[in-house]
């Protein structure tokens, strides 16, 4: 497997709080469950960003690819890293 950064859900507009901490407005997210990698993950091409990001979330230190993927939820995610019976 390749290394994975799991992001999760991207913040799009910020939730606001009163000075006592809380909820105002709820945040508002980018759709899907988003999850970087050093390079192209066989299997997960149905959930490749196409385009990719320019300006990902998070991206690897140094001249390491940052490959970004959105997955419809943390569920499809999770399923896609259970091992496959031999």
């Amino acid at each position: 497997m390749k290394n994975i950064d799991v992001i999760g859900k991207i913040v799009d507009t910020p939730g606001t709080y009163d000075e006592e901490g809380n909820q105002l407005t709820a945040p508002t997210y980018i759709a899907g469950f988003h999850v970087n990698t050093t390079s192209e993950v066989a299997g997960w091409a149905d959930y490749l960003c196409d385009p990719q990001p320019s300006t990902p979330m998070r991206v690897y230190a140094g001249d390491v690819t940052t490959v970004c993927y959105s997955f419809p939820d943390e569920d499809t995610f999770n399923k896609l890293q259970e091992p496959t019976p031999p």
